[in-house]
């Protein structure tokens, strides 16, 4: 009587392949499971400088971002982001060998620069001198990071340091990590309390929810927007809502009924109306050895935001 009593209160029986757990103990492993959540968060920043500018466009955003997640920012400096590769410049020719990168004046100054900076926000940082076509080197540097944060250029020569829309298209289709764009003008004190994520089916969306996680979990205010013609089933959405409240997101939803051509108007004109800190979609297009072609949706975004856009593709 004794040793069947040692048996029902040893767990050790229920280890073996096929015996029946008591549902106490099911309960309480399935409580402890419940209690564990892996935290995603952003570590490691990457942030470009252009040519010989000092101040890299977007450095604000970049540093308000990683005071928020406790980041370390690393700063890439490259010459110039105008020169394409060699393979896409003259597919025919022999590839020139490459120039060893020799860290000049205007590098040395924006380092300073860049490390007064972070060290004024008490954050660490690393910086790299590099050599090479800008969005291919950004793009091979983010394979270390979590993030990207680029300034959009406004056209003006003697800017601060941004990014063209078509070189910021190139980046994000060869990109490893996701793509935090900021736009031209003086930039405010980036702290997304509410975020508008463009939604639909597709792999690049699901990506781009995915990436903007880190930031939703810091928001007050979720939108879930789809921007789909008439007659369109929202189950997609209701499983998109149902994931992120597995993260402990709460959203809302909101359907647009517009034609394809016009989604990219439409989430633009959806994100000025409920005043989103920051918008997040996913990057369409192709990344080929002679081809980096733009949807039309990442295209507009890219030239005409208004506001800070997580980008993923």
């Amino acid at each position: 009587m004794g040793a069947r009593r040692s048996d029902a209160l040893d767990p050790r029986p229920y280890d073996r392949p096929g015996a029946d757990v008591p549902l106490t103990l099911r309960r309480r492993a399935y409580r402890c499971g419940q209690d564990r959540e892996v935290i995603m968060d952003i570590k490691t920043i990457l942030v470009p400088f252009v040519g010989d500018l000092h101040t890299s466009a977007g450095l604000s955003t970049a540093v308000a971002v990683a005071r928020l997640m406790g980041a370390r920012l690393i700063g890439l400096h490259c010459p110039a982001e105008t020169a394409l590769p060699w393979y896409v410049a003259a597919p025919a020719a022999i590839p020139p060998v490459p120039d060893p990168p020799v860290p000049g004046r205007p590098s040395a100054e924006a380092e300073q620069s860049f490390i007064a900076r972070c060290s004024a926000a008490c954050l660490t940082c690393d910086w790299i001198a590099d050599h090479g076509f800008l969005p291919e080197r950004l793009a091979f540097h983010s394979r270390y990071a979590d993030l990207i944060v680029a300034g959009r250029a406004d056209g003006d020569p003697k800017g601060k340091g941004g990014l063209s829309p078509r070189a910021l298209g190139q980046l994000v289709l060869g990109a490893s990590a996701p793509l935090l764009v900021v736009p031209p003008g003086p930039e405010e004190t980036f702290r997304p309390q509410r975020v508008l994520v463009a939604w639909n089916e597709r792999r690049e969306a699901g990506r781009a929810l995915h990436g903007a996680l880190p930031f939703l979990r810091h928001a007050k205010e979720t939108i879930l927007l789809s921007v789909h013609p008439p007659g369109y089933d929202d189950a997609p959405d209701r499983r998109a809502l149902a994931y992120l409240e597995a993260h402990r997101i709460h959203a809302d939803s909101r359907i647009n009924f517009a034609a394809e051509f016009e989604a990219p108007g439409a989430i633009l004109a959806q994100a000025r109306t409920v005043e989103a800190d920051l918008l997040v979609m996913g990057a369409y297009g192709h990344a080929r050895v002679f081809e980096q072609a733009l949807g039309g949706a990442t295209h507009h975004v890219l030239e005409s935001a208004d506001r800070p856009v997580l980008m993923v593709h």
